[in-house]
């Protein structure tokens, strides 16, 4: 199994037994080892057929996790904190019986815009509640990853800088970073810096474009990442995320400003990527 990762809103509109298990075939097809599964909605989250359908490909889910206002660990307000570590929970024990190994995504926090800045006691929160989670997803076999995100996303985590200094209040062995080069091209001034920074720590990258289609064209050169985690010796996973309108369902679309027609389905991602990678020389 290689460490190729796809996100499965590449190929479908959201998560749903049915459509997942389209989303698993089409990636095997196209070379890939992971699947990412968004444990957005838990009441469609059915891990043994989840477990089964990957077996089935041989293939391996990779599952993020999310928060919600009313349960959210970054919370000050330590009902909601408590609701927000209490869904992770739920979300690990989905992951586990899923087969996955890996949670990543926004963990910290909730996904959305914000209308002011977190505050250090924000900040401490989450990483209380993660490093609680940590422990207990050790237990289960899994580790845990943050996404690096943009502004418009959250307000907590939107830089490497940022994250190490999270992993340093949480002092997790199985806490890692998860980076996508879409967001760093936003927030990070020196992205290939920002890169050398995360290394130590990293367990995704994720190749994104600037406008979130197809990975072999646009802003973003791709060569010289890869070419530099190459050289790193980094062999962990290597995922792409894309969205489109004629394939993202109006939530999704929303979530992300999927306004456009960017690819009509994703063995147009799923080729490109493996161009991209063709073209850096990894390893396939």
């Amino acid at each position: 199994m290689n460490k190729l990762s796809i996100h499965s809103y590449c190929f479908i509109p959201s998560w749903t037994t049915q459509d997942g298990a389209r989303a698993v075939e089409k990636a095997a097809s196209a070379g890939f080892g992971h699947v990412v599964v968004p444990m957005k909605d838990h009441a469609v989250i059915d891990p043994p057929a989840i477990a089964k359908m990957f077996a089935a490909a041989g293939l391996r889910p990779v599952a993020t996790a999310t928060q919600r206002p009313e349960a959210n660990i970054a919370a000050t307000d330590r009902a909601v904190w408590k609701a927000g570590l209490e869904r992770h929970r739920v979300s690990l024990r989905l992951a586990r019986d899923m087969g996955a190994f890996h949670v990543g995504g926004i963990i910290y926090t909730l996904f959305a815009k914000a209308a002011g800045p977190a505050t250090n006691e924000n900040f401490k929160a989450s990483a209380e509640a993660l490093a609680i989670l940590a422990d207990e997803a050790a237990d289960f076999g899994l580790r845990l990853a943050l996404e690096i995100v943009n502004r418009y996303e959250n307000n907590l985590i939107n830089t490497v800088d940022q994250a190490i200094a999270m992993l340093r209040l949480i002092d997790r062995k199985n806490v890692h970073l998860h980076l996508d080069t879409f967001h760093m091209n936003i927030e990070e001034a020196d992205p290939f810096a920002a890169l050398e920074k995360a290394l130590p720590y990293l367990a995704y990258f994720e190749l994104d474009q600037n406008d979130r289609g197809p990975v072999d064209r646009g802003v973003i050169d791709f060569v010289p990442y890869l070419q530099r985690l190459k050289a790193a010796g980094y062999d962990d996973l290597i995922g792409v995320e894309a969205f489109s309108s004629a394939v993202s369902s109006p939530e999704v679309a929303a979530g992300v400003g999927a306004w456009r027609n960017l690819f009509d389905d994703g063995d147009t991602v799923a080729r490109s990527t493996i161009k991209v990678l063709e073209r850096a020389g990894w390893p396939l």
